[in-house]
């Protein structure tokens, strides 16, 4: 009994009633907000998705897919030959002359083996 006596002078309980109340329409509120901002966002993604759909015609769509496929194909192949011709075991590039040192980058007299 002591403790709600205590408890009935810290707390005023229609303040208390009336702060819940506020706080149950805020939240009702937001709720209200958010189930708001949910149907535009659905109504955007309808919007969106019909419009993509008469944009493209599926046919041009896959005749551009094929073409885009093709000429990647043709670059791929491309790439193959020219690594495949660069790569070969007796081809030697040229080293740089005069060489230079790497700490004090002075220049280094050596012969150029071959």
């Amino acid at each position: 009994k002591a403790d709600k006596k205590a408890l009935g002078s810290k707390v005023n309980c229609t303040q208390f009633e009336a702060s819940m109340e506020r706080l149950g329409q805020r939240l009702q509120k937001m709720q209200g907000q958010v189930l708001g901002q949910n149907q535009h966002w659905n109504k955007v993604q309808q919007h969106l998705s019909h419009t993509m759909e008469n944009k493209l015609d599926r046919q041009e769509l896959k005749d551009f897919h094929k073409q885009m496929e093709e000429t990647w194909q043709k670059r791929i192949k491309e790439l193959e030959k020219k690594l495949m011709t660069d790569s070969a075991a007796g081809l030697r590039k040229q080293l740089p002359v005069p060489f230079t040192c790497l700490s004090c980058d002075r220049t280094v007299k050596t012969q150029v083996p071959g």
